[in-house]
């Protein structure tokens, strides 16, 4: 394994979404059982992965654990698709939008929010960070994020129709046909 061919940003981002997948297991959320009913019920207590819905929580353990892989196993010398750094940009911020908004939203009155959710608040945060460092060391650059087109482009996008022209034909071959004006 050689880690020096993850970028700091990479090293970051991959770190946070591990610790972010870690956190969707520790509780959320708990409910306050009055004590003399806890010996019948016990204590009650929601992760990521329980009824907070898939949205809130357990989505964005598996993105995160994904980007992760791709991030990390070119180190390990395993072929993998290369992602535009703004894809990590994008899913990072998009799952700290939504794990914030589940912090400050909460549950109702008996149910307060736990350890579990603040770790992984700020591991999205911190991932978030990460992506924008990657997205910063692949060349992009702020301004790049207020113009569409490369946005677009940086997904291989930008040609008409929105993907790649064909290649050219072979020497000694005719084209085919142009498509019928309609």
């Amino acid at each position: 394994m050689d880690l020096s061919k993850i970028s700091k940003g990479g090293q970051i981002y991959a770190g946070a979404g591990l610790v972010y997948f870690i956190a969707s297991f520790l509780p959320w959320y708990k409910i306050d059982i009055p004590a003399e009913l806890q010996a019948f019920i016990g204590k009650a207590d929601v992760n990521a992965w329980g009824d907070i819905g898939f949205l809130w929580g357990s989505l964005w353990a598996l993105v995160f654990l994904a980007g992760a892989a791709l991030v990390v196993l070119p180190a390990f010398g395993v072929k993998v698709p290369k992602l535009p750094a703004i894809a990590y940009l994008a899913s990072a911020a998009v799952a700290s939008l939504f794990t914030l908004l589940k912090l400050v939203i909460g549950e109702d009155d008996p149910i307060k929010a736990t350890y579990g959710i603040y770790l992984a608040t700020l591991a999205t945060l911190g991932a978030t960070f990460g992506a924008f460092l990657l997205f910063k060391e692949s060349g992009g650059s702020l301004d790049d994020l207020k113009d569409p087109n490369k946005i677009k482009a940086s997904f291989g996008g930008g040609h008409p129709g929105g993907s790649t022209p064909p290649p050219p034909p072979p020497p000694g071959m005719t084209p085919p046909p142009p498509p019928p004006a309609g």
